[in-house]
């Protein structure tokens, strides 16, 4: 039997149809495969074809290493709050400055009267070489919690860490982040050390001996609350911000209202009158720090949480106008030769000079600031002896505002 010529062409056409059409879906899957393996897993350079194709039809899947720290945010429930104020660990560092208290009961003799850590947990160099001015070379997403401490003339420490802000910069979307986190905060520290505030952590770790101190023990802290990884932690004292703010001179802030504080703490366990007028006006180191810590507005913590975010854009700016980066680079190593004591971070002193090369690249319009604000907790006030208030985070509301801000 003769078989149609039309039969034929259609059966042609047909094939050709089919195996272009089979060779793009088989493109665009591999495609798809290779980019999900190489964010888990980056090929290594000179790997062989099986080892590719292995890796490609899944008969070798690589595992992805994540920390189980940070899996899954952990957000209190109310019923877990404690009901027995002995149960509450976060002690009043002003009036105990050991930081003793609650579930820590003992300080290693390793935390210094400064942030310099004497555990090897950073590496940065007390006298560095000059610095490449150059951006982050990772283009993905760069978590850093930024932390300062309230540490007063002859304390010994630990210390609460009563700001944290968390620093999202994204290098390939040229955008950032910030995120206030109150201090009041109520969370449960990792490694079943417990619950209480989130400044606390600092203290808890350090009179634990948790691996890498009491930051590392904020960090995790941070990252099994918020439910992302934060990568590194820079932690200062009020010594290290007024000699980089006197590096570069005054900073301008325009704050909306006037401040009126008779009550700011002036260091010895007093207190001072400090006030600061409505609208844009230039502050050096001094009064730039009461401005940055003065809660006497009417949304006290959070407005102060927005002060702060206010001062690092603000230095941010001015570092830029004087030429930025580059133009600071020579001076960098004597800056940080005085303010390195007070100054702890995971960081290496190249690897902060990149950062902040990435951060001046990104547009002030790119960069979002939020602070976690009292529509996404309710307060709560602790059985204890003073009536200690806490914010009670609402999960639902903290994952909504973290799936925006870091998705």
């Amino acid at each position: 039997m003769r078989i149609p010529s039309w039969f034929l062409v259609s059966w042609v056409i047909l094939t050709t149809v089919v195996a272009i059409g089979g060779g793009i879906v088989t493109y665009n899957q591999s495609r798809d495969r290779t980019q999900e393996l190489n964010e888990i897993a980056p090929l290594e350079e000179g790997i062989d074809a099986w080892r590719t194709v292995e890796l490609l039809v899944g008969w070798d899947e690589p595992e992805l290493r994540v920390d189980t720290d940070i899996a899954t945010p952990v957000i209190l429930q109310p019923q877990q709050l404690p009901t027995d104020p002995r149960a509450e660990p976060t002690p009043d560092v002003t009036s105990n400055p050991s930081g003793v208290g609650g579930q820590a009961t003992t300080a290693p003799t390793s935390e210094a009267t400064t942030p310099t850590p004497t555990d090897g947990s950073s590496d940065i160099e007390n006298t560095p070489t000059a610095p490449v001015v150059a951006p982050r070379s990772d283009p993905r997403r760069v978590n850093i919690l930024l932390m300062g401490i309230d540490q007063r003339e002859g304390e010994a420490g630990p210390f609460r860490t009563d700001t944290m802000i968390v620093l999202s910069l994204h290098p390939a979307a040229n955008s950032g982040v910030m995120l206030s986190i109150p201090r009041d905060i109520w969370v449960a520290y990792p490694s079943g050390l417990g619950e209480g505030k989130i400044n606390n952590a600092n203290v808890i770790g350090t009179n634990n001996q948790y691996p890498g101190g009491g930051p590392e023990l904020a960090k995790r802290t941070v990252q099994s609350f918020l439910g992302i990884p934060i990568h590194y932690y820079i932690l200062v004292n009020f010594d290290a911000f007024l000699t980089i703010v006197d590096a570069i001179g005054p900073i301008e802030v325009c704050p909306p209202q006037p401040i009126d504080d008779p009550d700011y703490p002036d260091g010895s366990y007093g207190y001072k009158h400090v006030t600061f007028p409505a609208g844009c006006q230039d502050l050096e180191g001094e009064r730039l720090l009461e401005y940055s810590r003065t809660r006497a507005t009417e949304g006290g913590d959070l407005d102060r949480a927005e002060r702060q975010q206010e001062v690092i854009v603000s230095i941010r700016n001015k570092a830029v106008s004087l030429g930025g980066v580059s133009s600071l680079a020579d001076e960098a190593a004597a800056i940080w030769e005085s303010v390195y004591q007070n100054i702890r971070t995971d960081l290496s002193f190249q690897e902060l000079i990149e950062l902040a090369f990435t951060a001046q690249q990104i547009p002030l319009d790119n960069i979002r600031q939020e602070t976690i604000g009292y529509d996404r907790v309710y307060i709560r006030t602790l059985p204890d002896a003073d009536s200690t208030e806490i914010l009670v985070p609402i999960p639902s509301d903290i994952a909504a505002l973290v799936a925006e801000l870091f998705q």
